[in-house]
């Protein structure tokens, strides 16, 4: 009895020592598993984090890049308006200079002008050519003597002698679309046409028989000359224009003694010819003489 249990109990020890060897290997693969599992997921987390570090480095990496552009390209831009301003700059400076260079040509044109008008076929506008005249580039000739010629510096404009004239204004005084020169003087001056390149007084006062003015009758303009030398007695002739060398009717009327003799005779009253009425006289009359203007 004592063997057998003695050998029971030897049986027991042997089993328990080998459960506990079981236990000590099965607990030192379940924390080699342990520690293989925690490496593999450790490693699968390192990679993780390296690789979203990668993500923002690049996305970073790829921010920098689009800002080195944009700069890049905000400098070209910049680059291009200052290459534009550069372009306008010079455009500007070319165009100073070409209108400095036309400045210097207008100046210069008086000068030339004689040369250019006569022996060319260049056509000036009437208001040129009278510019040249009244600067003194050209002369002017009798519409109605070619030989006879006009020259500003006879005129003595604004000398203040005694038979000095003044540049008048510019206007339409033949109905031609085109104006002329009035030189306000003496007996209402001179009117100047131009035409052909040319230059041409074509009414001038002269004495008091004849002086020079202008009127409107009709909506037209016409020449005015007064003649009140005959005390008591007085006179008007009219001429309209369509061009100055185109004279296309006249006027006459007038206010005279009956009896040249014989003052108390009374009057009588001439329109082209025709004797009529006071009346109509002063109702004509009134009508010319509303509308003129003086030129002396």
């Amino acid at each position: 009895m004592i063997l057998s249990n003695k050998y029971s109990n030897d049986r027991k020890d042997n089993f328990l020592n080998k459960m506990m060897e079981v236990w000590i290997v099965s607990k030192k693969k379940i924390t080699i598993l342990a520690c293989t599992l925690f490496m593999v997921m450790s490693l699968g987390a390192c990679g993780k984090a390296k690789e979203d570090e990668f993500t923002v480095t690049q996305q970073e990496s790829e921010s920098v890049d689009s800002e080195i552009n944009n700069d890049e390209n905000t400098e070209s831009e910049d680059s291009q308006i200052n290459k534009d301003e550069n372009t306008e700059s010079k455009d500007s400076g070319i165009k100073k200079e070409e209108d400095t260079d036309t400045e210097n040509s207008s100046i210069k044109q008086p000068q030339s002008s004689m040369q250019k008008v006569e022996g060319t076929e260049e056509k000036l506008t009437s208001d040129q050519l009278l510019d040249l005249f009244v600067n003194g580039s050209i002369d002017a000739v009798d519409s109605k003597d070619m030989t006879s010629k006009y020259s500003i510096a006879d005129f003595h404009i604004g000398s203040g002698e005694k038979n000095s004239y003044s540049i008048g204004e510019k206007m339409d005084l033949d109905n031609d679309g085109e104006n002329e020169l009035i030189i306000r003087g003496t007996y209402g001056g001179v009117y100047f046409d131009a035409r052909d390149n040319k230059v041409y007084a074509f009414a001038r006062g002269d004495g008091d028989a004849n002086i020079l003015s202008y009127t409107y009758y009709n909506g037209e303009i016409w020449i005015l000359y007064s003649n009140s030398v005959n005390e008591g007695a007085e006179s008007y002739h009219m001429e309209k224009y369509e061009g100055a060398d185109k004279l296309v009717a006249k006027m006459n009327f007038s206010e005279k003694f009956a009896d040249a003799n014989n003052p108390k005779a009374g009057k009588k009253y001439v329109l082209n010819g025709k004797e009529i009425s006071s009346d109509e006289y002063a109702a004509f009359a009134s009508k010319i003489f509303a509308a003129e203007e003086s030129t002396d």
